[in-house]
Protein backbone atom coordinates (compact mmCIF):
# COMPACT_ATOMS: atom_id res chain seq x y z
CA UNK A 1 0.00 0.00 0.00
CA UNK A 2 1.50 3.47 -0.93
CA UNK A 3 2.48 5.58 2.07
CA UNK A 4 0.67 8.93 2.02
CA UNK A 5 2.22 11.91 1.69
CA UNK A 6 2.60 14.41 4.23
CA UNK A 7 2.62 18.00 2.70
CA UNK A 8 4.94 20.66 3.33
CA UNK A 9 3.03 23.95 4.52
CA UNK A 10 5.32 26.48 2.42
CA UNK A 11 4.74 23.81 -0.71
CA UNK A 12 0.61 23.66 -0.23
CA UNK A 13 -1.48 26.30 -2.25
CA UNK A 14 -3.74 27.27 0.89
CA UNK A 15 -5.84 30.16 -0.40
CA UNK A 16 -9.23 28.35 -0.03
CA UNK A 17 -11.21 31.31 -0.50
CA UNK A 18 -10.78 30.23 -4.50
CA UNK A 19 -10.88 26.79 -4.92
CA UNK A 20 -12.59 24.11 -2.75
CA UNK A 21 -11.05 21.73 -0.11
CA UNK A 22 -9.31 18.53 -0.67
CA UNK A 23 -7.43 15.47 0.24
CA UNK A 24 -4.20 17.69 0.78
CA UNK A 25 -5.68 20.33 3.36
CA UNK A 26 -6.54 17.64 5.56
CA UNK A 27 -3.11 16.56 5.89
CA UNK A 28 -1.67 20.05 6.49
CA UNK A 29 -4.21 20.17 9.11
CA UNK A 30 -2.99 17.52 10.36
CA UNK A 31 0.13 18.13 10.34
CA UNK A 32 -0.42 21.81 11.60
CA UNK A 33 -1.87 20.53 14.70
CA UNK A 34 0.36 17.28 14.87
CA UNK A 35 -2.29 15.56 15.71
CA UNK A 36 -3.27 11.07 15.23
CA UNK A 37 -5.07 10.20 12.80
CA UNK A 38 -7.89 9.29 15.62
CA UNK A 39 -7.54 12.64 16.87
CA UNK A 40 -8.27 14.27 13.08
CA UNK A 41 -11.23 11.47 12.68
CA UNK A 42 -12.93 12.75 15.69
CA UNK A 43 -12.15 16.62 14.56
CA UNK A 44 -13.71 16.32 11.74
CA UNK A 45 -16.40 13.71 12.60
CA UNK A 46 -15.17 11.74 10.16
CA UNK A 47 -15.09 7.40 10.06
CA UNK A 48 -11.24 5.87 9.22
CA UNK A 49 -12.76 4.80 5.93
CA UNK A 50 -13.71 7.99 4.93
CA UNK A 51 -9.99 9.86 5.91
CA UNK A 52 -8.36 6.59 3.90
CA UNK A 53 -10.79 7.90 0.97
CA UNK A 54 -9.79 11.21 1.73
CA UNK A 55 -6.18 10.97 1.98
CA UNK A 56 -5.48 8.70 -0.33
CA UNK A 57 -3.00 9.47 -3.21
CA UNK A 58 -5.15 8.88 -6.11
CA UNK A 59 -7.41 11.35 -4.42
CA UNK A 60 -5.65 13.93 -2.59
CA UNK A 61 -6.12 16.80 -4.97
CA UNK A 62 -10.05 15.95 -5.13
CA UNK A 63 -12.45 18.30 -3.56
CA UNK A 64 -13.93 16.60 -0.97
CA UNK A 65 -17.24 14.22 -1.52
CA UNK A 66 -18.92 15.84 1.71
CA UNK A 67 -19.64 19.76 1.76
CA UNK A 68 -19.81 19.44 5.60
CA UNK A 69 -16.47 18.51 6.26
CA UNK A 70 -14.88 20.63 3.24
CA UNK A 71 -16.83 23.65 5.27
CA UNK A 72 -15.17 21.88 8.62
CA UNK A 73 -11.41 22.16 7.19
CA UNK A 74 -11.70 25.22 5.43
CA UNK A 75 -12.90 26.95 8.59
CA UNK A 76 -10.45 25.41 10.43
CA UNK A 77 -7.76 26.95 8.27
CA UNK A 78 -9.19 30.13 7.66
CA UNK A 79 -9.80 31.05 11.22
CA UNK A 80 -7.31 28.74 13.78
CA UNK A 81 -9.27 30.52 16.71
CA UNK A 82 -12.46 27.74 16.25
CA UNK A 83 -9.88 25.13 16.59
CA UNK A 84 -11.96 23.34 19.53
CA UNK A 85 -9.53 20.31 20.87
CA UNK A 86 -7.79 20.20 24.49
CA UNK A 87 -3.98 20.85 24.65
CA UNK A 88 -3.46 18.53 26.50
CA UNK A 89 -0.38 19.23 29.33
CA UNK A 90 3.00 17.58 29.06
CA UNK A 91 4.17 15.63 32.43
CA UNK A 92 6.75 18.73 32.99
CA UNK A 93 3.57 21.10 33.74
CA UNK A 94 1.80 18.53 35.68
CA UNK A 95 4.17 16.81 37.95
CA UNK A 96 4.98 20.31 39.57
CA UNK A 97 1.45 20.94 40.82
CA UNK A 98 0.99 17.13 41.72
CA UNK A 99 4.64 17.15 43.66
CA UNK A 100 3.15 20.55 45.64
CA UNK A 101 -0.21 18.89 46.24
CA UNK A 102 1.36 15.62 47.63
CA UNK A 103 3.67 17.31 49.97
CA UNK A 104 0.59 19.51 51.66
CA UNK A 105 -1.34 16.21 52.02
CA UNK A 106 1.63 14.43 53.76
CA UNK A 107 1.45 15.96 57.63
CA UNK A 108 -2.36 15.41 57.74
CA UNK A 109 -1.71 11.73 56.61
CA UNK A 110 -0.16 10.99 59.99
CA UNK A 111 2.69 9.10 60.44
CA UNK A 112 2.24 5.58 59.51
CA UNK A 113 0.43 6.99 56.28
CA UNK A 114 2.46 6.47 52.55
CA UNK A 115 3.62 9.75 51.39
CA UNK A 116 2.73 10.01 47.08
CA UNK A 117 5.87 11.40 46.42
CA UNK A 118 8.05 11.13 43.89
CA UNK A 119 8.63 10.18 39.79
CA UNK A 120 7.91 6.17 41.28
CA UNK A 121 4.73 7.49 42.38
CA UNK A 122 3.23 9.89 39.69
CA UNK A 123 4.14 6.80 37.25
CA UNK A 124 2.19 4.41 38.35
CA UNK A 125 -0.71 6.71 39.49
CA UNK A 126 -1.23 7.34 35.96
CA UNK A 127 -0.91 3.86 35.10
CA UNK A 128 2.49 3.28 34.41
CA UNK A 129 5.83 1.88 35.30
CA UNK A 130 7.70 3.35 38.08
CA UNK A 131 10.66 4.50 35.14
CA UNK A 132 8.07 6.03 33.09
CA UNK A 133 7.87 9.41 34.78
CA UNK A 134 11.72 9.46 34.96
CA UNK A 135 11.68 9.16 31.26
CA UNK A 136 8.71 11.46 30.65
CA UNK A 137 10.88 14.11 32.57
CA UNK A 138 14.51 13.58 31.26
CA UNK A 139 15.91 16.83 30.86
CA UNK A 140 17.46 15.79 27.89
CA UNK A 141 16.22 13.43 26.43
CA UNK A 142 12.48 13.25 27.46
CA UNK A 143 10.27 10.43 26.29
CA UNK A 144 6.92 10.72 24.18
CA UNK A 145 3.67 9.56 26.50
CA UNK A 146 0.83 7.88 24.86
CA UNK A 147 -2.66 9.53 23.57
CA UNK A 148 -4.57 8.18 26.63
CA UNK A 149 -2.01 9.00 29.09
CA UNK A 150 -1.59 12.56 27.95
CA UNK A 151 -5.48 12.37 27.85
CA UNK A 152 -5.05 11.08 31.59
CA UNK A 153 -2.80 13.88 32.62
CA UNK A 154 -5.15 16.59 31.15
CA UNK A 155 -7.82 15.16 33.56
CA UNK A 156 -5.56 14.70 36.51
CA UNK A 157 -3.99 18.15 35.86
CA UNK A 158 -8.10 19.72 36.11
CA UNK A 159 -8.81 17.23 39.36
CA UNK A 160 -5.80 19.28 41.28
CA UNK A 161 -6.62 22.65 40.09
CA UNK A 162 -10.25 21.87 41.44
CA UNK A 163 -10.01 20.20 44.30
CA UNK A 164 -6.28 20.33 46.02
CA UNK A 165 -5.19 17.75 48.10
CA UNK A 166 -8.48 16.41 48.44
CA UNK A 167 -9.13 15.59 44.78
CA UNK A 168 -5.17 13.69 44.74
CA UNK A 169 -6.42 10.92 47.94
CA UNK A 170 -9.02 10.48 46.22
CA UNK A 171 -7.25 9.71 42.81
CA UNK A 172 -4.87 7.55 45.21
CA UNK A 173 -7.63 5.51 46.96
CA UNK A 174 -9.14 4.50 43.22
CA UNK A 175 -5.68 3.92 41.99
CA UNK A 176 -5.18 1.35 45.42
CA UNK A 177 -8.64 -0.30 44.13
CA UNK A 178 -7.32 -0.83 40.88
CA UNK A 179 -4.42 -2.47 42.46
CA UNK A 180 -5.77 -4.52 44.53
CA UNK A 181 -8.22 -5.56 42.04
CA UNK A 182 -4.95 -6.99 39.96
CA UNK A 183 -3.57 -8.76 43.06
CA UNK A 184 -0.97 -5.32 43.76
CA UNK A 185 -0.20 -3.05 46.46
CA UNK A 186 0.28 0.51 44.95
CA UNK A 187 1.36 1.34 48.34
CA UNK A 188 4.28 -1.68 48.53
CA UNK A 189 6.62 -2.61 46.30
CA UNK A 190 4.65 -2.52 43.13
CA UNK A 191 6.29 -1.82 40.04
CA UNK A 192 4.59 -2.15 37.20
CA UNK A 193 0.75 -2.43 36.79
CA UNK A 194 1.67 -5.12 33.59
CA UNK A 195 4.31 -7.47 34.56
CA UNK A 196 5.02 -10.21 36.40
CA UNK A 197 3.68 -8.94 40.15
CA UNK A 198 0.62 -8.53 38.21
CA UNK A 199 -0.76 -12.17 38.71
CA UNK A 200 -3.40 -12.69 40.78
CA UNK A 201 -2.41 -13.79 44.55
CA UNK A 202 -1.49 -17.28 45.30
CA UNK A 203 -0.55 -17.90 41.70
CA UNK A 204 2.96 -18.61 40.68
CA UNK A 205 4.68 -18.13 37.68
CA UNK A 206 5.20 -21.89 36.53
CA UNK A 207 3.49 -25.16 36.70
CA UNK A 208 5.20 -27.61 38.50
CA UNK A 209 5.37 -31.27 36.41
CA UNK A 210 2.78 -33.60 37.97
CA UNK A 211 5.02 -35.66 40.42
CA UNK A 212 4.41 -39.88 40.12
CA UNK A 213 3.06 -41.82 42.65
CA UNK A 214 5.58 -44.73 43.48
CA UNK A 215 3.34 -47.36 42.76
CA UNK A 216 2.75 -45.57 39.22
CA UNK A 217 6.44 -46.26 38.38
CA UNK A 218 6.75 -49.75 39.74
CA UNK A 219 3.71 -51.26 37.44
CA UNK A 220 4.18 -50.80 34.31
CA UNK A 221 1.62 -50.43 31.63
CA UNK A 222 1.19 -52.61 28.56
CA UNK A 223 -1.24 -49.94 27.05
CA UNK A 224 0.29 -48.14 23.65
CA UNK A 225 -1.03 -44.73 25.19
CA UNK A 226 1.51 -45.42 28.17
CA UNK A 227 4.39 -44.80 26.14
CA UNK A 228 3.56 -41.41 25.02
CA UNK A 229 5.67 -38.88 27.43
CA UNK A 230 3.14 -35.85 28.40
CA UNK A 231 4.78 -32.63 28.28
CA UNK A 232 3.40 -29.58 30.38
CA UNK A 233 2.88 -26.75 28.11
CA UNK A 234 5.09 -23.66 28.71
CA UNK A 235 3.16 -20.52 30.65
CA UNK A 236 1.82 -17.70 28.60
CA UNK A 237 3.98 -14.45 29.06
CA UNK A 238 2.59 -11.81 31.11
CA UNK A 239 0.61 -9.07 29.65
CA UNK A 240 2.84 -6.83 28.29
CA UNK A 241 2.68 -2.85 29.13
CA UNK A 242 0.18 -1.25 26.54
CA UNK A 243 2.47 2.03 26.19
CA UNK A 244 4.59 1.12 23.58
CA UNK A 245 7.08 4.08 25.13
CA UNK A 246 6.50 4.19 28.80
Amino acid sequence: MATTPIPDADTLHLDLENRPVCGQDLLFLQQWYKLSRLDMCYLLGLSDLKWCHYTHPKHIKEPLGDPAVALLVWALVRYPDTFFLPAFPTPQEVYPLYERLAEQSAPQAGDDAPVHLGKTTFSLLLGREIGSASRWLSPTNAKPITPTVSRLLFVLKSLLQAHGAPGLEEWVNCAQIEARERGLDLTGKMTSWFRMDARPPGKSGRRRKAMKSPATQSAPSHTPASKATTTTPPDSPPPSDPDSFP
